[in-house]
């Protein structure tokens, strides 16, 4: 998959066909660090959108060798940033996507399911 963007329901069809897939949390540590998206047995991993903007390669080179065979699934809050890392990470030649609404969007389809 190689499209700018995927709902949650691609997301998780990806997730129920063993896909190998990368979460890429693209906003600042401190965000990242009051919470994100985890999956079991998914890499979750935290570059921010600024500093991939800001280097000559997007991704830091253990980040850019886990993710040279995966599709990588980006997000932060909104899905904005989002959808511009992908945007980047595809201009560098990777597979990338980005998770629509965001964080924000996932919490709240999680709380009306429960």
């Amino acid at each position: 998959m190689n499209k700018p963007t995927i709902n949650k329901r691609e997301f998780e069809q990806l997730l129920q066909e063993n896909a190998k897939l990368i979460i890429l949390d693209v906003r600042d540590v401190e965000k990242y660090q009051s919470g994100s998206l985890h999956v079991p047995g998914l890499a979750t991993k935290n570059v921010s959108y600024i500093h991939m903007k800001e280097q000559d390669q997007a991704l830091p080179k253990e980040t850019a060798e886990a993710c040279a065979d995966a599709t990588i699934i980006t997000l932060c809050t909104s899905g904005n940033k989002a959808q511009k890392a992908a945007a980047l990470l595809r201009e560098k030649g990777y597979r990338a996507s980005a998770l629509e609404g965001g964080l924000t969007a996932w919490n709240a389809d999680r709380m009306q399911s429960e």
